[in-house]
């Protein structure tokens, strides 16, 4: 299980981005633990994460449940991360926060993507609502003239969530939700004004955005993969295509519900 996380300090995460910067990859850095009672010490180690992080090449991402959605913490991290330029990805929540993570992330965006690229939304794919969030952001981001910037996910809590009625039943139903996705971004006038995060194992949703982004000479796509997951797969397209690499790391103990949920949610790659 430790292979999937660079350590419990974030100089360890820094070192693992390092390596990874060699293999022509970007890191993303997370201080993966979920405890809402301790936003404040959540605020300061993103702090120092950010007042150390090298600014070329790495992002940072954050769960807003971690800073208990208290928009002052967060706004907090987002003005020293466009300090140094630095990305922010905001990464999805779980069904019962779902409103307010929909409505804080899509504020954000408006708020500081104006005439650059910082806030990275979500789109868990496998919600049966995501589709149409993701085409009226899109909209909303291009009414607004703003970057609509995003992260397309299949969904991480389908173990504790499947029962709901919110989430796709079939994986198929969740591969074309996020194809469709891919498609409807190739099809936008907006594309220009898009950065568009393929976080990703899944072979064919990798090969369509290549595919796209070949046929348009230019990369529309981006593309992300989880330290330790699908390695020598992008290791070998990482030269012509931005490839992102997420790098977590944090006290062991309090990482258990992070890496829990990764290990259910690629178990198929896992355990082939």
């Amino acid at each position: 299980m430790f292979y999937f996380v660079a350590g419990n300090h974030f100089k360890h995460a820094i070192n693992v981005g390092n390596n990874y910067l060699k293999k022509y990859k970007k890191p993303i850095i997370n201080f993966a633990i979920e405890d809402l009672n301790n936003s404040k010490n959540v605020c300061k180690e993103y702090k120092n994460l950010i007042y150390n992080i090298p600014e070329n090449n790495f992002s940072i991402a954050i769960k807003l449940s971690s800073f208990n959605f208290d928009k002052i913490l967060i706004n907090n991290i987002i003005d020293m991360c466009k300090e140094k330029n630095i990305k922010l990805f905001i990464d999805a929540e779980n069904n019962f926060y779902n409103k307010k993570y929909q409505d804080i992330t899509t504020d954000l965006m408006l708020t500081h993507n104006s005439y650059n690229k910082i806030i990275y939304k979500t789109y868990q794919m496998y919600r049966r609502d995501s589709l149409n969030v993701f085409k009226q952001d899109l909209t909303l981001c291009n009414e607004n003239n703003i970057f609509f910037c995003s992260k397309l996910v299949r969904g991480a809590y389908w173990n504790t969530e499947n029962k709901e009625g919110h989430l796709f039943i079939n994986k198929e139903d969740t591969d074309n939700s996020y194809n469709k996705a891919i498609i409807e971004i190739n099809n936008s006038k907006q594309s220009k004004k898009t950065n568009i995060i393929l976080a990703t194992h899944n072979k064919f949703s990798i090969q369509l955005g290549l595919f796209i982004n070949n046929c348009n000479n230019n990369n529309i796509f981006e593309f992300a993969h989880l330290q330790g997951m699908y390695e020598n797969y992008y290791n070998n397209i990482s030269k012509n295509n931005n490839v992102h690499v997420y790098i977590p790391y944090g006290p062991y103990n309090k990482m258990i519900p992070y890496l829990t949920r990764r290990l259910y949610e690629n178990m198929d790659i896992l355990f082939p």
